[in-house]
């Protein structure tokens, strides 16, 4: 009996493992728990890890449960609709300060969630990737339309 509560912790962490995966890709999460990447594909296919692997996996597995990284995030809102609620929000900011604020913004959300107990919803994972990437809104008349097109070039 003590297998299958094994077996059943392993497959929570297989499932966080794919999850995160699927949320990042394969080789961060590979890094972030400090394995290979041909053993991290092998694990999330369901293959038993070598030893030294599993204590590598419930390590990791360990510090996103208390990072609140562990636990399904609720991935209501997709990060790209969270990034441009941020984005509309933090619009009356200089163009060259909104970065940071994003950055800023997304760690206050997750620390409120921590704080709480509650795991951060997907969108706040998801966002450090998607901060640098994210476009600032650009409210334009149609006169600056035109204007718009120059900057498309980058």
């Amino acid at each position: 009996m003590s297998e299958r509560a094994g077996e059943s912790a392993i497959d929570r962490i297989r499932e966080h493992v794919r999850a995160q995966v699927a949320r990042t890709s394969l080789r961060k999460v590979a890094k972030r728990a400090g394995v290979k990447v041909g053993a991290t594909k092998k694990f999330i296919d369901g293959s038993v890890p070598y030893e030294r692997n599993l204590r590598l996996w419930k390590r990791y597995f360990a510090r996103e449960l208390r990072e609140g990284m562990a636990g399904g995030p609720d991935d209501a809102v997709p990060v790209a609709d969270a990034a441009a609620v941020l984005d509309l929000l933090l619009w009356a900011l200089p163009e060259e300060e909104r970065p940071d604020a994003r950055r800023e913004a997304v760690d206050l959300f997750r620390d409120l969630y921590l704080r709480r107990g509650r795991t951060p919803p997907g969108w706040i994972h998801g966002m450090p990737d998607h901060v640098d990437d994210a476009p600032s809104p650009r409210f334009s008349t149609d006169d600056e339309d035109d204007d718009e097109d120059e900057d498309d070039d980058e």
